[in-house]
């Protein structure tokens, strides 16, 4: 009997090496990187796109500024912290940021993002963009259909490496214009947020 129950044992542990060895891995909460997002937004009613970058300036202090992040930034890092990633607060390290004039666009490119990760102490830096638009209107009801669309990627800052990409829709009714495309937002973001979160334990699990 003694035999029987170590053979059973041995087996057992044999066969959790195996699953682990086999198994995907997925980064423990410990080896989640640091990640600063730089998301781009455009809701209805807004005239401009609204980035946070784009209110830094060499010639001024801004230390200890308060920034009113986008709807979809503030969704894809609340998704993020959910899971255990740490996720930088700008408004905690505006004194390392500095942009130039000519960076002050929506649209960077990525050498400059990561610089800008890099002088924050980011491992990853997400940047994307995220649209939020009136749909087909019903002549008949105050109920209006928006939809919202977002993209983005993440980028390792040490070299640059692509840890993950994608696009998300979100659609919404609603009676007023700007909630409508809020939760339009909302739900798309929190869409992209999962499929990136999937994208980034399996990359840094590697």
């Amino acid at each position: 009997m003694r035999k029987l129950k170590e053979a059973t044992i041995r087996n057992f542990s044999a066969f959790l090496i195996m699953a682990l060895l086999l198994s995907p891995q997925i980064a423990s909460s410990d080896e989640r990187p640091s990640v600063m997002f730089m998301i781009a937004e455009q809701n209805i009613g807004q005239e401009i796109v609204v980035y946070w970058w784009g209110l830094f300036s060499s010639k001024l202090d801004i230390k200890a500024q308060r920034f009113d992040l986008s709807i979809g930034e503030t969704i894809l890092k609340e998704e993020f912290l959910n899971e255990g990633f740490d996720v930088i607060d700008i408004s905690n390290v505006s004194d390392k940021i500095t942009v130039s004039e000519a960076y002050k666009v929506s649209d960077l490119t990525r050498a400059v993002a990561i610089e800008i990760g890099k002088d924050v102490g980011a491992d990853v830096v997400i940047k994307g963009k995220v649209l939020a638009k009136r749909g087909p209107t019903n002549t008949d009801s105050n109920v209006g259909t928006y939809m919202a669309d977002i993209t983005a990627t993440a980028f390792q800052v040490k070299d640059g490496l692509v840890l993950g990409s994608g696009r998300a829709n979100g659609v919404s009714r609603h009676i007023s214009e700007v909630t409508g495309g809020s939760l339009a937002i909302e739900k798309a973001s929190q869409k992209l947020a999962r499929k990136m979160i999937e994208q980034i334990n399996r990359k840094i699990g590697q």
